[in-house]
């Protein structure tokens, strides 16, 4: 059985939105976990599957958390 990245993003999307939801105390690691996992998809949908606008939600979702990280961390 091969092993499939994109379960990795799942969990990462799983913890962040959960922590957002909920407004867990550590909320500032939720976007770095949505960088990662917007990361993997971004990888993956370019080098596997080329579907463009899946490419294009993924790096927007990518730069918009890149964002957030930062207004977390040095805000």
């Amino acid at each position: 059985m091969k092993f499939d990245i994109k379960w990795i993003a799942t969990a990462l999307f799983i913890f962040g939105g959960t922590t957002v939801a909920l407004k867990m105390p550590w909320i500032q690691y939720a976007f770095p976990s949505f960088v990662v996992a917007h990361g993997i998809l971004l990888y993956d949908f370019f080098k596997t599957h080329k579907n463009r606008p899946l490419i294009v939600q993924n790096i927007y979702f990518f730069i918009v958390n890149i964002i957030a990280t930062f207004i977390w961390f040095l805000g």
